[in-house]
């Protein structure tokens, strides 16, 4: 079964069943995808303390015997996480950070369980100027040109139709319908996602990064999006 749920931000304790019920019966057969802001792979190497705590952290998800995929959010040390070798995955390419935990990367097109998945991450970061550069944030949070085009090559390739599609933020027709103001440093990106929208054709969009759990339609269109936070859904049920 693949279950999706949203940001994590590095805590361990979503990681129970008073979080994800019957998590402690999931087997090897279950994936977990996380849309964004997954947090674990955070600490520069110069941060002793922080990197052991990390390990250790790292090391407990590794005891899970499902697999955690996630796609990475804004909040991410992104100079951490390229680091690690990138390996062939469910028809796509990921970082693998652990034996059972992979980054999957911007614009790939991954075959789980039969299902396509079109995964697009990144988001711009509102408070960035609390944060410190490298420290804190990155500025690789917002795809680059080359991640852009691996994204659209890969839906050509798929003729512009998935399954699924997981992303961290939203497009902006649909943060507009959730009541917010697109950010005009994130138009590059949700204007993509506008695009990817209407373009590709697939039966659910999962996005993270506003820390709600809701379902969202289009007006007068079969499009469904389901922006989540705290809750885990099955991929096929997730309401």
């Amino acid at each position: 079964m693949i279950y999706v749920t949203g940001d994590i931000h590095g805590e361990l304790y979503r990681f129970c069943d008073e979080c994800i019920p019957g998590e402690s019966s999931w087997t090897s057969e279950d994936k977990l995808i996380v849309c964004g802001d997954f947090g674990f792979v955070w600490y520069n190497e110069n941060d002793y303390i922080g990197k052991r705590a990390e390990n250790d952290k790292l090391d407990n998800l590794t005891l899970r015997p499902y697999q955690i995929l996630f796609a990475d959010g804004n909040h991410e040390n992104f100079n951490e996480i390229y680091k690690f070798p990138i390996v062939e995955i469910y028809g796509g390419k990921a970082h693998k950070i652990r034996d059972n935990i992979y980054h999957l990367i911007r614009g790939e097109i991954y075959d789980i369980e039969g299902k396509s998945i079109f995964v697009m991450g990144g988001a711009y970061s509102i408070d960035k100027s609390m944060r410190q550069k490298n420290i804190s944030w990155w500025e690789q949070e917002n795809p680059n040109d080359a991640e852009y085009k691996n994204a659209i090559s890969n839906l050509e390739k798929s003729n512009f139709k998935v399954d699924y599609i997981i992303s961290h933020t939203a497009p902006s027709e649909i943060i507009r319908i959730m009541g917010y103001h697109p950010d005009t440093h994130d138009a590059e990106l949700t204007g993509f996602l506008d695009w990817v929208m209407y373009e590709t054709n697939f039966k659910r969009w999962y996005f993270g990064h506003w820390h709600t759990d809701e379902i969202l339609e289009l007006k007068n269109n079969e499009k469904c999006f389901r922006a989540i936070f705290n809750d885990v859904c099955e991929l096929m049920n997730s309401d």
